[in-house]
């Protein structure tokens, strides 16, 4: 092996571990797309900035504080939106903390402050966050009991004792130490 090829793959091997860790970690943000108006549903102008604030709750339409799970400011930095073309814009709303699961059902509510300071009124009707499709699926594997067969025959149990009889291939999970 050449030195240069040799130094590539031990940098390679190297930062493989660092690599899968980062993959297997779930953002806690949600991406977030909408379209912005005035009040005669004329789109809002291009290259625009404006300050947001947004709030998860668990009610479409309460207003009381304990309805409230998140709201964006909750870290005391404001979160601005760029307007684009059509009024349109994008942004990444989170990090969430962990006390917000995602195991109920959200609304997002919107409250957008001019560039005066004023805020208007949270935006009417609130949104209700979904599923993505693979979200869906992840589900079961947050809520899997029995058997759970891997590629390559591996079969995990979980059990609180020891088989009597072992099956060559499998791993078992002791819950009862």
């Amino acid at each position: 092996m050449k030195p240069l090829s040799r130094i590539f793959f031990i940098l390679t091997i190297s930062y493989l571990p660092f690599a899968i860790c980062s993959y297997a970690a779930v953002p806690r943000e949600i991406s977030y797309q909408g379209r912005l108006t005035d009040s005669t549903g004329k789109p809002l102008a291009e290259d625009k900035k404006l300050t947001v604030t947004f709030t998860l709750y668990t009610s479409a339409t309460s207003t009381r504080g304990e309805d409230i799970v998140w709201t964006s400011n909750d870290d005391g930095v404001a979160d601005t939106i760029s307007i684009s073309k059509g009024g349109l814009f994008s942004t990444t709303i989170g990090p969430f903390p962990e006390k917000v699961k995602f195991d109920q059902p959200y609304w997002l509510g919107i409250q957008i402050i001019d560039e005066t300071g004023k805020a208007d009124k949270e935006m009417s009707p609130r949104q209700r966050l979904t599923s993505a499709g693979y979200a869906v699926r992840a589900e079961k594997a947050d809520a899997a009991e029995g058997k759970i067969k891997a590629t390559g025959g591996l079969t995990i149990e979980t059990k609180n004792s020891d088989p009597a009889s072992p099956e060559t291939g499998q791993l078992w999970l002791r819950t009862d130490l």
